[in-house]
């Protein structure tokens, strides 16, 4: 393994890593390129060269997560991305992606992609667009309905029943999270049609490798994505994204809140915690399960305040059944005796 530039590296493959990578980088492959090179990967922020030498060449702004996530896959010393320099994204037209609501035990998850060009960044910093936890409710709700008009963008959005009802396979939050934005992105790229885009930024919450992972089985996987640290101050389209899902999160939340005439609090502390007792013991355990994402530890404590102080049969729903099924204490399954009419 030699390593050149920041821009360039490459890797001495053997014949069966060479035949993976190519299977793995089918979409993009181009042949015939001269009689040096077996095949060349083109992705929209990095081009990864395979030579009859079985030597493979990574080269552009994506260069390094590439040769990284194979570098780890055949044992090989993976180069660290702190010392490369720092790329100005801002300089990129480029699609970003961002989720809120993975951190609110109440409402949907959601997921914005926008299309940012230079020349609309610097608009839309103008406009005061940046890191969606610098800036309150307030101020996000009228900027979120400017940015909607000026750029164009794809939301998605999964409420908590569905996010429940998901098999234990597939209920790891970062495994919605990668498919979530993977939908996103694609439905972004279908909008924006073949304008020009130098990459597609992901806010970073799990490594390349894991998010593709998590796609292993799903279709349409867009995998020319660069997850990047704190995206909302890398590249507008990041920031603007977190915006919009922001103020979509809210609106949904308040649309819960006023579905059932009892406002559900944003975040995951305890006080949320005594906004749910209270919904429980208005509406009743079955219904917590359609307005909160029920994997959450604040279901565990909820469990135990209902264990201590039994709610009436007619707001259980399947509460002691729930509880036997997450293999709690026969102390717990004794507790239904002490159920109030």
């Amino acid at each position: 393994m030699d390593t050149q530039t920041n821009i360039t590296h490459k890797i001495k493959a053997s014949t069966s890593q060479i035949n993976e990578m190519l299977e793995y980088y089918k979409g993009y492959l181009t042949y015939n390129a001269s009689n040096y090179i077996i095949a060349r990967a083109k992705l929209a922020n990095a081009t990864i060269t395979f030579y009859h030498t079985n030597v493979v060449l990574f080269q552009g702004i994506n260069e390094l997560q590439e040769y990284n996530f194979w570098a780890e896959k055949f044992g090989l010393e993976k180069i660290d991305e702190t010392k490369k320099e720092n790329l100005s994204y801002d300089k990129l037209a480029a699609i970003g992606s961002d989720e809120v609501g993975t951190g609110d035990y109440f409402g949907p998850i959601v997921v914005c992609a926008t299309y940012v060009t230079p020349e609309k960044a610097v608009e839309l910093r103008h406009l005061g667009v940046k890191d969606s936890k610098l800036l309150t409710d307030k101020q996000m709700i009228p900027m979120a309905l400017k940015l909607i008009d000026l750029i164009p963008y794809s939301i998605i959005y999964l409420d908590p029943s569905k996010i429940n009802s998901l098999s234990n396979k597939n209920n790891n939050l970062n495994f919605v999270k990668a498919y979530l934005h993977n939908m996103v992105i694609n439905s972004i790229l279908k909008k924006i049609g073949d304008v020009k885009c130098d990459a597609i930024l992901i806010d970073e919450f799990t490594p390349k490798e894991k998010y593709l992972e998590y796609l292993s089985e799903s279709k349409n996987v867009i995998k020319n994505v660069t997850l990047v640290k704190h995206g909302e101050t890398v590249h507008m389209s990041i920031a603007a994204a977190s915006i919009i899902a922001r103020v979509t999160f809210i609106r949904e939340l308040n649309k819960l809140s006023k579905s059932y005439g009892l406002d559900l609090l944003k975040g995951a502390g305890p006080e949320v915690d005594r906004n749910a007792i209270v919904f429980v013991k208005q509406f009743g355990w079955n219904e917590l399960k359609k307005v909160a994402k029920i994997k959450f530890a604040n279901t565990d404590r909820i469990k135990k305040y209902f264990i201590k102080s039994p709610m009436p049969k007619s707001r259980q729903g399947t509460f002691y059944s729930d509880l036997a099924q997450d293999n709690l204490t026969n102390n717990v399954l004794n507790n239904s005796s002490k159920t109030s009419n």
